[in-house]
């Protein structure tokens, strides 16, 4: 279940601790935001008590109190210094401390370990919603580390994903695809990222909504489906978040691209995000190829299914659907 009564205090803890983060006027009581997030992320990460979940939490804890020590010693350190050089040392650690949060190359490789052991609620919440602070911090910061960020994750966004047919590993390489683009839009000062964010969530909440219903892990796992619509719509969401014409992940793109050759970002990231995405498209299609043309749909269980559901997945499709329309229409008018 996406809730019960015992995550009552702990979703608007989650809530809070971000906003807390995110609207923070020091380093301190932005240090106190995130770790409310990740007191409050550990129970949602354990909420089953299986032994997955619990190897998911116990790694996740670890690694994020690594990031938030190395953050709030320096963070002190600054205080009681002010030499130019300490702070210019400090203002590098807090960003890669910011950057091993949020899941992004070259500190990632706690990411996928954790993702692959939690649930898919879980997993979506550290896709998006734990993003949200550490990319808002990161804009006040202005060190190079985050030019080698863009491009390690691009490059691990692609290459990662390659050779995978989990789709959590999919989705986890997909995120941090994703994160390069929204960590440059970051870079050039421009606000779009908000909606690219919001946009990536809707869609990837589409994507694992199916995938969490019918329990579908692999690519291997037949799709317990026979009616052709709902199919159509998981491969419409699948492909847009793959950045596939005309869909919804396209026109995000296509604007990032106009908004990051306006700004003076070096053509080589531009250039490297580009191609990145592209070459990701291969295990996007590949996905979709295996899972849908060449195994058995015959089974079904979709009269299982309950209405409610139904009612979301056309709802989230629908609405995909019209923002491919709609979305660029609104950005070009405004």
């Amino acid at each position: 279940m996406f809730f019960n009564y015992k995550m009552l205090f702990i979703y608007p803890s989650l809530f809070f601790g971000t906003l807390i983060a995110m609207s923070s006027s020091s380093w301190v009581s932005a240090w106190m935001g995130l770790e409310i997030n990740l007191m409050s992320m550990a129970p949602i990460l354990i909420s089953k008590f299986k032994s997955k979940s619990m190897e998911a939490t116990i790694k996740y804890f670890i690694f994020q109190a690594i990031a938030s020590s190395l953050m709030i010693f320096f963070i002190f350190l600054s205080m009681m210094n002010s030499y130019l050089s300490l702070n210019m040392f400090t203002e590098l650690i807090i960003t890669a401390s910011l950057i091993f949060k949020a899941g992004m190359a070259p500190l990632q490789f706690w990411f996928p370990q954790v993702i692959n052991f939690s649930e898919w609620i879980p997993s979506i919440l550290l896709m998006t919603w734990q993003k949200l602070a550490p990319f808002t911090l990161l804009m006040y910061l202005n060190s190079s580390i985050l030019i080698w960020s863009i491009m390690l994750s691009a490059l691990v966004g692609m290459l990662g994903g390659i050779n995978q047919f989990n789709f959590k590993f999919i989705l986890v390489y997909s995120s941090i695809l994703h994160s390069a683009w929204l960590l440059c839009l970051i870079l050039c000062s421009n606000m779009f990222w908000v909606m690219y964010m919001c946009f990536y969530t809707f869609i990837s909440l589409s994507v694992i909504l199916f995938l969490y219903k019918f329990n579908i892990v692999s690519v291997s796992s037949p799709f317990l489906l026979k009616e052709k619509m709902f199919k159509l719509m998981f491969i419409s969401n699948f492909l847009s978040l793959a950045g596939m014409p005309p869909f919804l992940g396209f026109s995000m793109k296509i604007i990032s691209i106009f908004i990051f050759f306006n700004s003076d970002i070096f053509k080589l990231i531009i250039s490297i995000l580009i191609l990145s995405s592209f070459i990701s498209l291969y295990f996007y299609l590949r996905t979709i190829y295996t899972s849908f043309i060449l195994l058995n749909w015959n089974i079904s269980t979709m009269n299982s299914v309950s209405y409610n559901f139904k009612l979301k997945l056309i709802l989230f499709s629908i609405l995909s659907i019209l923002g491919n329309i709609f979305f660029p229409m609104a950005v070009l008018l405004t």
